[in-house]
């Protein structure tokens, strides 16, 4: 029998083990949040776990003893370095967990207050002491830790703004590294970025469309010399305190037609205000229409409070920027001007040929809406409608398409038959009744989005109704065969919510509603017909449901990963 302190050394060991795994964990999102572009979740890591922090100020002490070559072979260059890596509080400069630097001296800078931060680098606002004047100093979240492919971003974003020249674009002064730190100096725009001013709610139309002019104006320039941003969104826009507007963020432009160092599949950008083609990682076909696309859903976040897509997660926002439609702007906010409204959804178009030509039309447009003239967006026809009417309302289109396919096919077998009318009659209220319940489910699922019994219910409704007019139809002497297919599409299209469970219930819902209608007519197929049926609706029903799953696994990894 082992003794108590042996009993005590083997708990101690397993206490440290997990203690040691937590630490680890906790250290592996932390670099996961970092190198994902999400200094917010970084943060937050290093608040709710304060023994991280503590050890990632250990290693930059211990860091800090190791001294560059230059500083070797410099003796000069060792008063400077201990200048930089001891604030003027006294207290080491951190460069590994969320901030570049502590307030104080940074070579010819001294660092003044935290201005904003990104996914890959912090701002400072900073004077510059040799010329005297202000400036913002941007540096790379945390450089010891940056990846190669991190910090090339990084100078290639000073690189593509510091020749640009514009009087909406922030210029770039200087691009350097100091005691191992990089940053790059640039003008210092007193103000606030368009995000912050837009947590307090809707812009009114005119002066949305002002500051949109002068965006639009400014990105066009970029175009002009070869230049896609890539990552427009109200974040990358700064509003000074007389309400100019300026262009930020250039770390993932490109120049335009040039091989791209971003692979084909690859998603750059933030997936709310990233067009459908950089959404589906055609990095060949991002063009300066897909900047126009993002200007269109900057636009329509002024107009409204809310961007044209914003999903729970980030792989359901994707999703959307593919395959669904924004609602309307107009039933957000009655008082967006219709005019204003077609070209935010002209911007908006999934197929950037339906876009504007430039940023510069997109600008050109917005003049003439405020000049009051006729602008070059036009209303959609009826079938433009309404195929933006089923990608915004995906599960109601495709109920009543196969309600009216469902209901057709019924009349003409009616119309070709001997059937008594009160059969056609009882199974048409059916078809009408199915399409009305269909409508409210929607609605109702629109004004509250969280309710999942209400999918449940709408889901068992579809199976009991498709019940129904099987059994009425079987009734008046009528084939049921091909209507059979009724019950495997509504296994499959309850997969359109992305839910498990809901799938699960479907297919249980129909093999109990098939087997009710087996037992109330009268077969004349071979009895194991209705059992193999009923098999091959578990079978599919375990499919989906599995490739439900894979979705919902990936949206959590990308969820917690984050997009670049």
């Amino acid at each position: 029998m082992p003794s108590n302190h042996e009993d005590e050394a083997e708990d101690l060991r397993e206490w440290e083990t997990q203690d040691e795994r937590h630490l680890f964990e906790s250290l592996d999102r932390y670099l996961t949040s970092l190198h994902g572009n999400d200094g917010e979740s970084a943060s937050q890591v290093l608040q709710t776990h304060p023994e991280l922090r503590e050890l990632l100020e250990c290693l930059d002490g211990l860091e800090s003893f190791a001294l560059p070559i230059e500083v070797e072979t410099d003796p000069s260059a060792v008063e400077e370095l201990g200048s930089t890596l001891i604030g003027s509080d006294g207290e080491f400069m951190k460069g590994r967990h969320g901030a570049a630097a502590t307030l104080g001296e940074f070579g010819r800078f001294e660092l003044l207050e935290e201005t904003g931060r990104g996914g890959m680098g912090v701002v400072y606002k900073a004077r510059q002491a040799d010329l005297d004047r202000i400036v913002a100093l941007k540096m790379v979240l945390s450089s010891h830790l940056a990846s190669a492919d991190e910090i090339r971003r990084f100078r290639a974003e000073a690189k593509a703004a510091a020749s640009l020249r514009h009087p909406n674009i922030v210029g770039i002064f200087e691009v350097g590294e100091h005691a191992g730190q990089h940053y790059f100096a640039m003008e210092f725009i007193d103000g606030e970025s368009l995000d912050k001013l837009l947590a307090a709610g809707s812009v009114d139309p005119d002066t949305s469309a002002k500051c949109m002019i002068a965006i639009a104006k400014a990105v066009h320039y970029l175009h002009e010399h070869d230049l896609i941003h890539r990552d427009l969104k109200p974040a990358n826009i700064l509003i000074s305190d007389d309400g100019t507007p300026y262009v930020t963020d250039f770390g993932l432009a490109k120049i335009y037609g040039s091989g791209d160092h971003t692979r084909t599949g690859t998603i750059v950008g933030t997936p709310s205000y990233m067009a459908p083609e950089q959404a589906a990682g055609k990095t060949n076909e991002v063009s300066p229409k897909s900047d126009v696309y993002s200007l269109g859903a900057i636009l329509y976040e002024m107009l409204t409070g809310r961007p044209p897509f914003r999903e729970p997660n980030p792989l359901d926002t994707l999703v959307q920027v593919l395959e669904g439609e924004p609602d309307l702007p107009t039933r957000l906010n009655a008082e967006i001007p219709k005019e204003l409204e077609l070209i935010c959804l002209k911007c908006l178009e999934k197929d950037p040929n339906r876009r504007y030509d430039s940023a510069n039309a997109l600008a050109l447009d917005l003049d003439r809406f405020l000049a009051r003239e006729s602008i070059e967006a036009r209303a959609s026809g009826v079938v433009d409608r309404i195929r933006r009417w089923a990608r915004r309302e995906p599960a109601l289109a495709s109920r009543l398409g196969g309600v009216a396919t469902a209901a057709f096919i019924v009349q003409v077998s009616y119309w070709c038959s001997s059937a008594r009318p009160v059969y056609q009659f009882h199974v048409t209220l059916c078809f009408a009744a199915w399409a009305v319940l269909s409508v409210c489910f929607q609605r109702f699922l629109q004004r509250h989005a969280a309710s999942y019994p209400t999918r449940f219910a709408w889901c068992a409704t579809d199976v009991i109704l498709l019940t129904l007019v099987l059994l009425l139809s079987g009734k008046a002497g009528q084939p049921i065969g091909p209507l059979l297919i009724g019950y495997p599409t509504l296994v499959a299209a309850s997969g359109l919510f992305f839910r498990v469970r809901l799938v699960l219930f479907t297919a249980g819902v129909s093999v109990g509603s098939y087997t009710v209608l087996t037992l109330s007519l009268d077969q004349t197929a071979p009895a194991h017909y209705p059992v193999i049926f009923a098999g091959v609706l578990l079978v599919l029903g375990w499919i989906v449901a599995y490739q439900v799953y894979r979705v919902r696994v990936l949206s959590r990894y990308f969820e917690h990963r984050r997009l670049p």
